[in-house]
């Protein structure tokens, strides 16, 4: 009898306890739904700026055929600081057809949002005018080892970076396209 009665309090107890946890776990979910404005993906331009009222974001108009338009993903976000990332696809059938750019915009400077691409290390670093604008311009190594490049100017308020598996002139193509 005392064995039973062992076990069912112990039952109850991993039953309780499991209870105790799914409770904790959907609190700890409900401010991510009443938050709207924390970072998400979105499906298209239009929708990310009618959830986050982020009005204008730069999109080049040069855009080099390694690439596919529309951005494959959008990401936004409207607190703690409004920020837009878009990542690009390679669109040839014979290359790796993961996210090869990434363009993000945010309000903050030291903005960094990791993922797929991030240049792991730096080979050279120089400053250069990008249509009156004075840009920074790294060249070296993604996390896998592939050559890529980044440029980065504040526009106003926001700061934009360019990040792609590209050379540092095409990169640049890329960059003064967004400004007029």
């Amino acid at each position: 009898m005392s064995v039973k009665r062992t076990a069912f309090g112990f039952l109850a107890f991993a039953a309780g306890l499991a209870i105790l946890v799914i409770a904790l776990k959907t609190l700890n979910w409900l401010p991510l739904i009443a938050q709207k404005d924390l970072m998400r993906r979105y499906p298209d331009f239009e929708e990310m700026r009618t959830s986050l009222g982020i009005r204008e974001v730069l999109v080049p108009s040069y855009f080099p055929e390694e690439f596919r338009w529309p951005p494959t993903g959008i990401l936004a976000q409207g607190k703690p600081y409004p920020a837009v990332i878009m990542e690009f696809e390679g669109s040839k059938a014979g290359k790796d057809r993961g996210i090869g750019m990434m363009i993000y915009q945010s309000v903050e400077d030291n903005f960094t949002p990791g993922g797929p691409m991030e240049l792991s290390r730096v080979r050279e670093r120089a400053t250069y005018p990008l249509k009156g604008r004075s840009a920074i311009l790294d060249v070296g190594f993604c996390g896998n080892g592939e050559p890529c490049s980044r440029i980065s100017w504040r526009e106003k308020s926001v700061r934009i970076t360019v990040l792609a598996r590209l050379t540092p002139f095409e990169l640049m193509k890329v960059a003064e396209s967004m400004l007029r």
